[in-house]
């Protein structure tokens, strides 16, 4: 059991603190935010990780999670067909009719989310995934510098004497993701591989480092902004540079906002003149709502029992917040709306359609009038309800400029999946309880204790 060695694991981070505290620590820790900085690990021009040390997680909890991947992985594929041909899929995913035209057509290769992550909470042996970033996961190669980075550090040389350790690093996988899919489609050519988002974002940086590690393993790479691109007699080019590859870091709702100086892109896509990765069918894994479809029992034709089991064992009970008669998490017939008014203490309210923890409501953080406010107002929109994970709290030491401060901090483990295996991790710290970057949380690396 994943719970079994968790002693070990806390025994470890002990360890590691212990170390810690006999070196001069606020050395360590304005190094370690100087490297983070050479290496572009930084995310809206601050440190993306002011942590002290790394996310430990024990073997079985990796295997764990392997293991719960896999089986919702395998429940998708077996859904996947069902959610091109059959109408009433579209309308609980919510998608609008300009999202309809992208998802109509083919991308050229079968699976919706090549590059994903799922957003989860690890306590022990007990995994919930809340989320999951079917779009555009960012954070790989930020990830990976921070592993690298910590390993290169005199504590970890001598924690791992006591505790050895192995790590993932994502950024050889997501290359390897992408060609592969590029060959499915047809690609013949050696690639050349355009990262494409509007200037100016935050994550530029980030779009730095994966350039540098596509460059390095010998393929050339474009950082484009999809405004720019040209499309002319079936060919897609950036400052008459032909682009094989569409490294498609572009958010579809963000594209939405610019799509008439975005023309180029849509042609090139609807004419099969790139291979995009993701297509824009990862927008059927990516809305909040297939969670609710995944949970709910009136959905789960041609699931095996297995998928099932792992389905209600690691994804939470969720509904879209409607006026509606469904079962609760323990099976029984409820009125939707009723049950939601007088369980506020269980659940979130969430936006199908969002990121960055925009527009999510708290139960437990809010009164009853508050709580009735803020269904009245999901209701207008096109929200879902999901009920509450047990979250895990660790102690991280922090650097905030000046000193180090310990501080309690909720834990999302997020793994990066390609082709349905967990290819690495990214580990999100927070004081609240939203974790993720976007929203003012940070990041550190994980390693695997053997």
């Amino acid at each position: 059991m994943a719970a079994a060695r968790e002693p070990y694991r806390q025994a470890a981070v002990s360890h590691y603190h212990a170390l810690l505290e006999r070196r001069d620590v606020k050395a360590f820790a304005e190094n370690l935010q100087e490297e983070l900085k050479k290496r572009g690990a930084i995310f809206g021009g601050r440190p993306l990780c002011p942590f002290l040390r790394p996310h430990f997680i024990g073997r079985e909890q990796y295997l764990l999670m392997q293991d719960a991947v896999r089986g919702i992985f395998r429940a998708l594929s077996v859904l996947r067909p069902r959610l091109l041909k059959e109408e009433k899929f579209k309308k609980i995913l919510g998608f609008t009719e300009a999202e309809r035209e992208l998802i109509e057509v083919d991308p050229g290769y079968e699976e919706f989310s090549v590059t994903s992550r799922l957003d989860s909470f690890m306590l022990g042996g007990i995994l919930n995934f809340v989320e999951y970033n079917a779009e555009t996961p960012a954070g790989m190669c930020y990830a990976d510098e921070m592993i690298k980075l910590f390993d290169s550090t005199e504590i970890m040389r001598e924690f791992k004497k006591e505790f050895p350790y192995q790590y993932m690093l994502v950024s050889d996988r997501l290359l390897q993701a992408i060609l592969d899919t590029y060959e499915e489609w047809g690609g013949t050519e050696k690639p050349t591989i355009a990262i494409v988002d509007y200037d100016g974002l935050p994550t530029v940086p980030e779009f730095q480092l994966v350039q540098k590690h596509f460059q390095k393993s010998g393929y050339k790479c474009l950082i484009a902004d999809p405004r720019n691109l040209e499309y002319n007699n079936g060919v897609l080019s950036y400052k008459g540079q032909h682009i094989h590859i569409v490294y498609k870091r572009l958010l579809i709702n963000e594209y939405f906002d610019h799509a008439d100086e975005c023309k180029a892109y849509w042609e090139a896509y609807k004419n099969h003149a790139a291979c995009f990765v993701n297509s824009f069918r990862c927008k059927y894994y990516h809305k909040k709502a297939i969670f609710a479809i995944l949970s709910d029992p009136q959905y789960q034709e041609g699931f095996s029992d297995s998928q099932i089991q792992t389905i209600y064992t690691h994804i939470p009970w969720t509904r879209m917040l409607t006026d509606c008669s469904t079962t609760d998490p323990q099976g029984g017939r409820i009125e939707l709306l009723d049950w939601v008014r007088r369980n506020r203490s269980n659940l979130v309210l969430k936006p199908n359609d969002d990121y960055g923890g925009h527009g999510i409501f708290v139960g437990w953080e809010c009164d009853e009038g508050a709580w009735e406010a803020a269904i009245e107002k999901s209701l207008k929109a096109n929200y879902l309800v999901q009920i509450k994970v047990d979250v895990a709290r660790e102690h991280y030491p922090s650097w905030n400029g000046s000193q180090v401060e310990m501080g309690e901090y909720a834990v999302d483990l997020d793994p990066y999946i390609f082709g349905g295996r967990v290819a690495g991790f990214m580990t999100r710290l927070s004081g609240t309880s939203l974790c993720n970057v976007t929203s003012g949380g940070g990041a550190t690396a994980t390693f695997i204790l053997d």
